[in-house]
């Protein structure tokens, strides 16, 4: 009876993990560029059965780990001439990010006060050549397919992409940033670029609500079977009147 106990414990705590994902996953489903994040479960008796023959005397699950789902989002057409969407579904634009290099597939940016060409979280977009710094009053800025930046003509340099060989060897530094383990295998990846678009977040909100509800159910289960248990040993352990 205690193992059942740990057993429905064990699923209360993943669960509650499960649904916190799931409710992040559906407050950016229309974060442009954002990658729906999941969580991978396994059983106790599996972990143990790695060194020794599962008994069944420990039951439960945990979480063995995060990861995030590459798949590309739809573009959407904006005609803002500083959106940009990538055309390759692995590549990712680099930043410059306080510690060193990040990336992300979310391709909204503007000039800030001294015309360079940031992200939403102010971290300047990189070239071939550095940060991009607009003129001013630049009144044609084109980026070509191939990621060739011009503005009134004049070249800036080319987007900087790279791919990654283990994409889940990539942390989360935001809802849509990267940064990149040594065993990433980063790679500079010329690709294409749309002008005027911008990708949106691979989740769909339907989808999100449905897993949402299920891990409430879950959950529920899980919390009737343990006050159920809790019940039963109280019962058992009731002093009989003689």
């Amino acid at each position: 009876m205690i193992r059942g106990m740990y057993s429905a414990a064990s699923a209360l705590v993943v669960a509650s993990e499960q649904q916190e994902v799931t409710a992040h996953n559906l407050a950016h489903s229309s974060t442009p560029g954002y990658r729906e994040r999941g969580l991978v479960f396994e059983t106790f008796d599996r972990v143990l059965g790695r060194t020794t023959e599962p008994t069944g005397d420990i039951t439960g699950v945990r979480t063995v780990q995060a990861y995030h789902d590459f798949r590309p989002g739809a573009l959407q057409q904006t005609n803002h001439r500083y959106d940009l969407a990538l055309g390759d579904p692995d590549r990712f634009f680099v930043l410059a990010g306080p510690n060193g290099p990040i990336y992300t597939r979310n391709g909204c940016f503007f000039p800030d006060a001294a015309g360079r060409l940031v992200s939403q979280g102010g971290y300047a977009l990189q070239s071939d050549n550095g940060e991009i710094t607009v003129p001013p009053n630049t009144s044609r800025f084109i980026v070509a397919s191939d990621g060739t930046i011009t503005a009134d003509g004049q070249p800036l340099g080319r987007l900087q992409m790279v791919r990654f060989a283990n994409p889940q060897q990539l942390t989360a530094a935001g809802p849509t940033l990267y940064t990149a383990q040594p065993g990433a295998g980063l790679q500079d990846a010329p690709g294409l670029v749309s002008q005027g678009y911008r990708e949106s977040s691979n989740v769909h909100p339907a989808d999100a609500m449905v897993r949402l509800i299920i891990g409430a159910r879950y959950y529920d289960a899980a919390q009737r079977s343990l006050r159920s248990l809790a019940e039963t040993i109280q019962l058992n352990t009731r002093p009989q009147n003689a």
